[in-house]
């Protein structure tokens, strides 16, 4: 399936880190949540591209220290990003289990490939803020 959503970037980026990160410490999404203090859902709700539920600055402190990580800056890019909002389009691969764990080399793996990734037009932006312009559009 191919999808595409609006997002800021830093959100995609942020809900990235957060997944794999959590995988690296062996955690499922309903452990991380319980170590967070949230809904089971919630995490869940964080990852999934296909959600508009972010995590906000609270629960990415909260999360950081759940996960034991030695700096915020463990879930944040390295520099500033380009682009506020932008329009990602995804392919969602098959993923064969509920706790994603690594594979036999220690790769984390995906859940989708990142087909495109561009900056919303002016246009867009304003059908945005007219809350005119969908979320997620599911293309095939």
């Amino acid at each position: 399936m191919t999808i595409e959503i609006i997002i800021s970037e830093l959100d995609f980026w942020i809900m990235e880190a957060i997944r794999e990160s959590r995988i690296n410490a062996g955690l499922d999404q309903v452990e991380l949540a319980h170590k967070v203090g949230v809904s089971e859902g919630h995490i869940g709700n964080i990852e999934n591209p296909r959600n508009r539920t972010k995590a906000n600055v609270r629960i990415i402190g909260r999360i950081a220290k759940a996960l034991d990580l030695k700096s915020y800056n463990e879930l944040l890019p390295k520099k500033v990003l380009c682009n506020d909002m932008v329009k990602i389009r995804l392919k969602l691969l098959q993923t064969s289990s509920r706790k994603q764990i690594k594979d036999q080399d220690g790769n984390i793996p995906k859940r989708h490939e990142v087909l495109s990734i561009s900056p919303l037009s002016e246009n867009e932006l304003e059908l945005l803020k007219q809350n005119k312009l969908d979320y997620l559009t599911i293309l095939e």
